[in-house]
Formats: C-alpha cells, sequence, structure tokens
C-alpha cells in the first residue's frame, strides 16, 4: 500500500470538494496518475473502506496518517493470519 498515493487521495478528494472517495476521487487521482493499476485501486478502495475512520480523523496530519496506515496494514495482517489459521 502506497502511502503517499492514499494521501494524496484524501487531498484530492478534499480539495475538489469531490462527493466520496472510493468513486469519484479515486477517477480524479488515476487521471493524475495513469500508471496506477485497476487492481491497485481496487486495493486502496477496499483498504480505504476498512480504514476509512481511521485515515479520516489522522488527515492531514502527514505523520498521524502514515501511522494509520501502518496500522491499517498490521492490523489486515494479522486478520488474514487469523483468517488463515481458522481454515486449518
Amino acid at each position: 500500500m502506497k502511502t503517499e498515493l492514499l494521501y494524496e487521495l484524501y487531498e484530492i478528494t478534499e480539495k475538489n470538494d469531490a462527493p466520496d472517495l472510493a468513486t469519484v476521487g479515486m477517477a480524479m487521482l488515476r487521471e493524475k496518475h495513469p500508471e496506477i493499476t485497476h487492481e491497485e485501486a481496487k486495493e486502496m478502495r477496499e483498504f480505504t473502506g476498512r480504514h476509512g475512520q481511521e485515515l479520516a480523523a489522522a488527515y492531514p496530519d502527514k505523520e498521524a496518517f502514515e501511522a494509520a496506515v501502518e496500522a491499517g496494514i498490521r492490523a489486515d495482517k494479522e486478520a488474514a493470519e487469523q483468517a488463515e489459521q481458522e481454515h486449518e
């Protein structure tokens, strides 16, 4: 997960007074960064869906935002490990 792109997603959504992050904000971000693949965009939308409250609370403080992203990555990793253990 690229923290700088997630931050820019929040930034571009706010600056353009876009109604939402996942569709309008993401479209604006992908217009600015055409190198973002459909898969990366999907991962970013899903990540913000799971951790949006924490990310929104941290924004616009870049350090707090980075910490929120790291916490979200850790939480996702732990959830995946727990799900894997339950299937064993």
